[in-house]
């Protein structure tokens, strides 16, 4: 499994993530795709995790999250049931073809697709190992007494399909071994389901745990899949008992009704094991993201870096696009304020360095992707934007910095005398700055421009000053004030060349300065 995700991950590339994002927009889509990822990687609770990293790049919604995550428990199932047919010669074959491509092709991309191959083939082949030794067990005494104490209720095997999972994390060898013990006659037909049951709880209560750590909708969405693991465990057992005990035909009826062998009968089961929790999502995926939202809402972190202006669909109008890229653009520079009062107050600036920085990647891939789908269109506007994009994030660098570097400074009378001249005299100048963008006019950014000057050969005063004071053997004094007042430099200096680009834009664009 390792081999095919860490290959997998070198053929995926943004365009492909961006084609991800465009095929979970439609839920029944998503669900499908997932379906694929669940069959390919075996785990269910690997894919929803994929599915989170998604999540929190941003590629994905929370909303479209929800059935992503169901789709791939139902593609455990699909190849559960391929694999319970004898396909040894098939999982030879594709060791022995991915190992030729592997060592004898050395063409770019064919490597890791042989690598894929010969990953699945493996993952094929240990399976049909996993389910044949279940039988030699039945010799060993202390298998046979463990078998019958699990054999004596189905809550008891409920109990221990459950931990085998858990120690295991995986599905599908709890599930193949189980069958091999059916096949073996060392259990039957309702241990070997109420097994199955029992390993989406152990599933369940893994994802728990390791969402525990996470937050914001991360942290949603694995709750998510935890309780519908959940959800459904209560729904089938109880179904089981009413078939057992007051012998009302339900699931394994159903399960057994078709002759097509115990292995493919037990992957039915695993299929619809997910049917109480998928029906209701898919039926209703607003109310489930609500509902799961109250518990577990989005962090302040991921609602910041949230885009609210671009989207992938507005790339089909390129003026339209651009529009919105600027929108977003303002948006951001809004946000480089708050490093300022971080450094009034002392916080640390990791959350908000993050979600600036996904943000400002968000429009860079933007308008990335704007430029190759509509080359020629616009293309000095887009030039433009794309340039300006540079300018902000280079900005976003040195507003971070501030509050790191003043961070660094000892106590001292005359240091707090510099550090709220520094940040301000910089909050001034750039709340100026922002009323200008926001007003738009040609006074405002003529007003701006001249202050921009001036308050560079400011911080070249206040850098000379309070070096002069600094004692020669203070080192880290002297590095930080040197630091500190070159940051603040260079956001004057990139303050005044944006001033000249939104300038410009107000000039030749008269849709931006009403937006």
């Amino acid at each position: 499994m390792w081999l095919l995700a860490e290959n997998l991950t070198v053929l995926v590339g943004p365009r492909l993530r961006m084609l991800a994002s465009r095929l979970a927009n439609n839920r029944f889509a998503g669900f499908g795709w997932e379906t694929l990822a669940g069959a390919i990687t075996q785990s269910s609770p690997a894919v929803t995790f994929i599915t989170i990293s998604m999540l929190r790049s941003g590629l994905i919604s929370s909303q479209q999250g929800y059935p992503i995550a169901l789709g791939a428990q139902l593609g455990v199932g699909l190849i559960l049931f391929i694999v319970t047919v004898d396909i040894r010669v098939v999982a030879l074959f594709g060791l022995g073809v991915g190992g030729i491509v592997i060592t004898r092709l050395n063409r770019d991309g064919y490597r890791e697709l042989g690598a894929m191959l010969f990953g699945v083939a493996a993952l094929l082949f240990g399976l049909v190992l996993i389910k044949e030794s279940a039988a030699p067990l039945a010799d060993q005494p202390w298998f046979q007494a463990g078998l019958e104490i699990s054999t004596r209720s189905l809550l008891l095997s409920l109990v221990l399909g459950a931990l085998l999972t858990f120690v295991v994390q995986a599905l599908v060898p709890v599930v193949a071994f189980g069958v091999g013990l059916a096949a073996a006659q060392l259990v039957g037909v309702e241990q070997v389901v109420m097994y199955i049951y029992g390993s989406y709880l152990g599933l369940g209560i893994s994802v728990l745990i390791l969402s525990s750590n996470l937050r914001g909708t991360a942290r949603q969405l694995g709750m998510f899949w935890a309780f519908r693991c959940f959800f459904s465990v209560v729904v089938m057992v109880v179904l089981l008992y009413v078939e057992v005990y007051l012998e009302v035909p339900l699931v394994v009826a159903a399960v057994t009704a078709l002759d097509i062998g115990l292995g493919p009968q037990m992957a039915l089961a695993v299929i619809l094991f997910g049917m109480p929790s998928r029906l209701v999502v898919l039926a209703a995926p607003n109310w489930t993201m609500q509902l799961f939202s109250r518990f577990w809402p989005a962090s302040s972190e991921e609602e910041r870096s949230r885009p609210q202006f671009i989207h992938d669909q507005a790339m089909d109008d390129v003026e339209t696009a651009l529009d919105l890229a600027h929108l977003e653009q303002r948006r951001v520079l809004g946000m480089y304020s708050d490093y300022l009062d971080m450094a009034r107050t002392g916080q640390p600036v990791g959350n908000l360095k993050n979600s600036v920085q996904a943000l400002n990647d968000r429009i860079d891939e933007f308008l990335g992707e704007l430029a190759r789908q509509n080359p020629g269109q616009s293309s000095e506007r887009h030039n433009a934007v794309l340039s300006r994009q540079k300018l902000i994030t280079w900005l976003a660098e040195q507003f971070s910095a501030v509050p790191e570097f003043l961070l660094q400074l000892p106590e001292d009378e005359e240091l707090d005398t510099f550090q709220m001249g520094i940040v301000e005299g910089t909050d001034a100048a750039f709340l100026i700055f922002l009323d200008a963008l926001e007003s738009d006019d040609d006074d405002s950014w003529e007003f701006v421009e001249q202050l921009m000057g001036d308050r560079r050969v400011l911080m070249q005063n206040i850098r000379e000053r309070n070096l002069s004071a600094t004692p020669e053997e203070d080192h880290v004094r002297q590095r930080i004030i040197v630091e500190t007042t070159n940051a603040v430099e260079n956001i004057f200096f990139l303050l005044a060349q944006l001033t000249c680009d939104f300038r410009n834009e107000s000039d030749q664009s008269p849709m931006s300065a009403a937006g």
